[in-house]
This record gives C-alpha cells, sequence and structure tokens, in this order.
C-alpha cells in the first residue's frame, strides 16, 4: 500500500512557510510510483492463480495533524481496515513511504517491528538477497504513526518501509530534484521479489 496525497500545510520542521502546500514527489508520490511499477510488472509475468495481490491506495494519511486520536490522518488505511473486502484476508502488507530519496537509507520501524516482526525479517530478507543489504539497514531507527497501524489494529501483519531522514519531508521543497529513479528502482525490485517469494 500507499497514500497517494500530500499535505495541505508545509509545517515541518524545516519548512520556512506554512502557508503553502508540500508538493509531495517524494511523501506521496514516491511510494504510488513503487505500485504502479509492481503493477506493470505483474501484468506482464503475473504470479500463479493461487497468489492474489492486492495494491491499496490510500488518501487522507497527511491530511491533518499526527496527535491522537488520529482522527484527521490514516483516513483510507481506516476505512479499509473497517470495510476488507470479502475473500481470504492479506498474509501480510506492506506500506511503501518516502521511498524515493537520491540518499536511500531505510531503516526498520519501530511499530513494525513490535507489531509485525516476521514480515520486517522477510522484507529484509528479500533486499539482501537482491544486493541492497546497504540501502534496507538491518536496525530499528524511528518509530512512526502511519497507515500501517490502522492495518495492524485489524490483524493484518503490516509494516512501514520508510526512509523517514528526508530533509525535505513536509515541507515545500520536497520536489522531484530531490528524488532518484534509481532509488524507486531498488525498492521496486524488492516489492516485486517479495511476490517472487510467496510464488514459489
Amino acid at each position: 500500500l500507499a497514500h497517494w496525497d500530500t499535505r495541505p500545510r508545509a509545517d515541518g520542521p524545516r519548512s520556512t512557510d506554512s502557508s503553502v502546500a508540500v508538493t509531495g514527489a517524494n511523501d506521496g508520490a514516491s511510494g504510488v510510483a513503487v505500485l504502479l511499477g509492481v503493477a506493470d510488472v505483474l501484468q506482464r509475468a503475473p504470479p500463479p492463480p493461487s497468489l492474489g495481490v492486492d495494491l491499496l491506495f490510500t488518501d487522507g494519511e497527511d491530511y491533518g495533524d499526527f496527535v491522537e486520536p488520529y482522527a484527521d490522518v490514516l483516513i483510507g488505511a481506516r476505512h479499509y481496515a473497517a470495510n476488507q473486502p470479502p475473500g481470504p484476508k492479506p498474509v501480510y502488507a506492506v506500506l511503501f513511504d518516502l521511498v524515493a530519496d537520491k540518499d536511500l537509507q531505510i531503516y526498520q520501524e519501530g511499530n513494525s517491528v513490535t507489531g509485525a516482526p516476521e514480515v520486517v525479517s522477510i522484507v529484509w530478507e528479500v533486499a539482501r538477497d537482491l544486493g541492497y543489504g546497504r540501502t534496507f539497514v538491518d536496525t530499528p531507527r524511528h518509530t512512526l504513526t502511519d497507515d500501517h497501524i490502522e492495518l495492524q489494529k485489524v490483524g493484518i501483519r503490516a509494516i512501514d518501509v520508510v526512509d523517514f531522514d528526508y530533509p525535505a519531508h513536509h515541507t515545500p521543497f520536497d520536489t522531484i530534484d530531490k528524488v532518484s529513479g534509481e532509488s524507486l528502482q531498488i525498492v521496486g525490485e524488492v516489492a516485486v521479489g517479495l511476490v517472487r517469494r510467496e510464488s514459489r
């Protein structure tokens, strides 16, 4: 899953003007770009019929204030959690957020390590097997409230794959010149690698 919305106010700690919106080249667009790339790969080389792959694009992740009870953020993920479609439930879920930084380093996120440690292990193992162990750093760093929390609340083993050390986060400077196609390629290969792993 990924959120496609951008923040209406650039109120990050490094922002100089909170009256403007966040452009969202990385925070929002990067996760969506990964999912669109995964969709393209899976259309060309589908997994076996026994393996379903759901791509969830959420809205309202970044709309309001990240203050409990989080009523005005994580809106799309909360709606999905409360209105899951019929049929088999997800085996696990991976949220891709802020994954196109030119200086990409993805540490393990604290609520993911606590809520779904086995999924963290799977993702980081796939990254290592693909040669991306230096990008997917095998240690926790930040603990974040993000869309994966709403899925965890309903029993879905969900984790957050996020490079939170991004200087332009929640600023008007989150623009296309700060992101990297190579970073998107790395994360996209890991995402497809997860599907291929489950296809064995």
